[in-house]
């Protein structure tokens, strides 16, 4: 088969840092490519390019952006953003024609968030599926934010290109009934892969050089409402206060809180209260963030709503487990107890719990979760979503045939 994947995002060289569609997508590209699929990722870009990541092929668009002089109308800067949408998801298929006239594209799957695919819904050539990285009104919501018209216009782009794609799937069930109950979509589930540690090439520089004399619990990604952040950040004090060796380390992108603050301030505030014990970075490669992951006690994973998120799957690859949230998506990845701890979503003392829990247990405890949290990743790679994806992709090309 050759597979299109249309994305806003994509992890593009030297070392730039994206989030976790990108990652997903690189991950399941070269794993489609492996079992002797063919790839072409269309993302949209700053600028028009094409290159190759080993055997896909990367075709970056420029994206849409309107003249400057609607900035000056206070009507159409409502409008600006779904249009900068519309108008880069045309030039996305157009570029999607040009490749498919030199090498016919058998399917398309394009992300949900920013509908880069929707100028090619119902187009009569190509089936165009559409995976989903998230409910966006509800993602907001769970940053604090509330929505303005632009983005109500937004929002019914990216949920038009759900609905109307010929099938779409969710990682999670979370999210499945999320867009079942607020859309009455029904989506199948076909959940991420993981991706083996040794498929990296792993730099212990960052952590030699900051972390190696050290004892500390970890959060990566970006720094934000929506992942909790704010709720770590209020439940430090009391566990910096009962743990004096205890460290914690943040590394990600810094974003706005609930309240408005910027996460670095707040950090900065803490760090200089605890001497130093909180840590912040910026995003660091993949290369350099698995060594830090493998050394932590454990990772924060506090989401108020996720989709089945990759700094999950990324510690538990390692071994490592995952303090989480009930009804977030990220309980589908954790036996409370037994391959992580489980919390209340959005709860200050049920998140200290749960961290109590991990740094409390007894070695030989913390041998017996590592086992079992190696024993669910060997499981998972016995399920072969990769293949499962693959089946799901001759169904839809069926389905289209027919």
């Amino acid at each position: 088969m050759h597979i299109g994947f249309l994305t806003p995002e994509y992890v593009i060289p030297p070392d730039r840092i994206d989030g976790g569609l990108a990652n997903y997508l690189k991950k399941i590209a070269h794993a489609l490519t492996d079992r002797g699929e063919e790839v072409s990722i269309i993302v949209l870009s700053d600028q028009n390019a094409i290159w190759k990541d080993n055997s896909i092929t990367i075709h970056e668009v420029k994206r849409f952006s309107v003249p400057r002089w609607m900035y000056l109308c206070k009507f159409l800067t409502s409008i600006i953003p779904i249009a900068n949408q519309y108008f880069s998801s045309r030039r996305a298929a157009r570029k999607v024609w040009d490749v498919h006239k030199e090498r016919p594209f058998d399917i398309l799957q394009a992300s949900s968030y920013m509908a880069p695919g929707y100028s090619l819904l119902k187009n009569g050539k190509i089936p165009l599926v559409c995976r989903i990285s998230s409910y966006t009104p509800f993602w907001r919501s769970a940053s604090g934010r509330q929505r303005s018209f632009a983005e109500y216009l937004t929002d019914w782009l990216e949920i038009q290109q759900v609905v109307k794609a010929e099938r779409a799937f969710a990682p999670s069930n979370c999210l499945a009934e999320i867009f079942s109950y607020c859309e009455g979509c029904k989506l199948d589930i076909i959940r991420t892969p993981f991706e083996t540690p040794e498929n990296i090439a792993q730099n212990g520089s960052y952590y030699q050089e900051h972390l190696s004399d050290r004892k500390y619990l970890l959060y990566f990604g970006t720094l934000c409402g929506i992942k909790g952040t704010d709720i770590i950040i209020d439940a430090l004090p009391e566990i910096l206060q009962r743990h004096s060796e205890l460290s914690i380390v943040f590394i990600g992108r810094d974003d706005v809180l609930p309240s408005g603050k910027r996460c670095v301030d707040e950090i900065s505030t803490l760090s200089r209260e605890f001497q130093g014990r909180i840590i912040y970075n910026p995003p660091v490669p993949k290369s350099k963030l698995y060594p830090v992951i493998a050394h932590a006690q454990g990772v924060l994973v506090p989401s108020r709503i996720d989709n089945y998120p990759n700094a999950c799957l990324e510690a538990q690859s390692l071994g490592i487990p995952v303090v989480g949230t009930y009804n977030s998506s990220v309980d589908e990845m954790i036996i409370d107890g037994e391959t992580g701890f489980l919390a209340k979503i959005a709860s200050k003392e049920d998140l200290i719990g749960a961290i109590e829990r991990l740094l409390n247990l007894s070695e030989d405890q913390k041998q017996k979760m590592r086992q079992n949290i190696l024993k669910h990743v060997h499981e998972v790679f016995r399920e072969d979503r990769v293949g499962q994806l693959v089946e799901w992709y001759r169904s839809v090309i069926e389905e289209h045939r027919n």
